[in-house]
C-alpha cells in the first residue's frame, strides 16, 4: 500500500472526524413553548437538582464508537503487516523498503509508537461502550409510571431533545437553529 495512500486515508479521517465535533442545536420554538407550558403548568422549576437521564451532549453516538473501533482494527492489522513485513528478510516490495536504510530503525519505532498510543485509545473506546451498558441498564430501571419520576423527566425534556437532536444532526452536512 503506497504511503501517500495512507497518508490521504488519515487526512480524510481527520476530516471526518472534524466535522463530527462541529457543534449544532435544534430546539424550535415550538418546541420550547410547549416545554415551557408544561413546566409552568406542572411547576417543574422548584424539582430535584439531580438529573434523571444521563444526558451525552458530545455527539459520540454508540455507531460512532463502534465504527472508530473497528477503523483502529484495520490500523492495528495494517501496523502489523507492516511491521512484520519488515521483519521477513525475503519479502520483496515492503512500505518500509521505500524507506532509507538509515532511517527505517527509527521508522519501525516510530510506527510501534503508534500502535501502541492506537492500543491504548481502542481500550478507553471498549470503556466507553462498557460505560453506555451500564447507562442502558439504569435506563431500563426507570420507573415510568412514578409521579416525581414523571415529573423530573418532563422537566428535563427540553435538554435531552437538544442533546438528541445533537447527535442526530452530527451526521447531516445541515444544521439548523429555530432559536
Amino acid at each position: 500500500m503506497p504511503f501517500h495512500f495512507v497518508t490521504i486515508c488519515l487526512l480524510v479521517l481527520l476530516g471526518a472526524v472534524m466535522t463530527l465535533g462541529a457543534p449544532c442545536q435544534y430546539i424550535s420554538k415550538n418546541l420550547k413553548q410547549n416545554h415551557d407550558s408544561i413546566a409552568r403548568g406542572l411547576k417543574l422549576v422548584d424539582l430535584i437538582p439531580d438529573p434523571l437521564f444521563i444526558s451525552n451532549n458530545s455527539c459520540q453516538r454508540y455507531n460512532d464508537v463502534r465504527l472508530m473501533s473497528a477503523t483502529l482494527e484495520v490500523y492495528a492489522h495494517i501496523f502489523s503487516s507492516i511491521l512484520q513485513q519488515n521483519q521477513q528478510p525475503d519479502q520483496t516490495d515492503t512500505l518500509l523498503d521505500q524507506v532509507p536504510e538509515s532511517q527505517r530503525s527509527s521508522l519501525v519505532d516510530k510506527l510501534r509508537a503508534l500502535q501502541q498510543m492506537m492500543e491504548h485509545l481502542k481500550r478507553h473506546l471498549r470503556q466507553v461502550n462498557q460505560e453506555r451498558e451500564e447507562v442502558m441498564v439504569k435506563l431500563k430501571a426507570i420507573k415510568v409510571d412514578d409521579i416525581m419520576v414523571q415529573r423530573r423527566a418532563l422537566a428535563e425534556f427540553k435538554e435531552i431533545f437538544q442533546a438528541a437532536s445533537l447527535i442526530g444532526s452530527c451526521g447531516s452536512a445541515h444544521c439548523s437553529s429555530s432559536e
